[in-house]
């Protein structure tokens, strides 16, 4: 059996967004929070980190079928 190597951990990159979102949230209301999370900038980071991990999927995947 061939071992297999992760080339994206989505667990950790998980935790990392959600860890500097709530450092960047922390001490405010829940209309602000959620103004926030309305802001275009959040939307294109969180696309942004989506597109790496389908690229990151994608490598994943060519270098199992090799």
């Amino acid at each position: 059996m061939k071992a297999r190597t992760k080339t994206f951990d989505a667990v950790a990159e998980s935790r990392r967004w959600k860890e500097a979102v709530a450092k960047e949230t922390e001490g405010m209301t829940p209309e602000q929070t959620i103004a926030y999370f309305d802001r275009a900038a959040v939307r294109r980071r969180f696309d942004a980190a989506l597109r790496r991990a389908e690229q990151a999927g994608k490598a994943g995947l060519e270098e199992r079928n090799k």
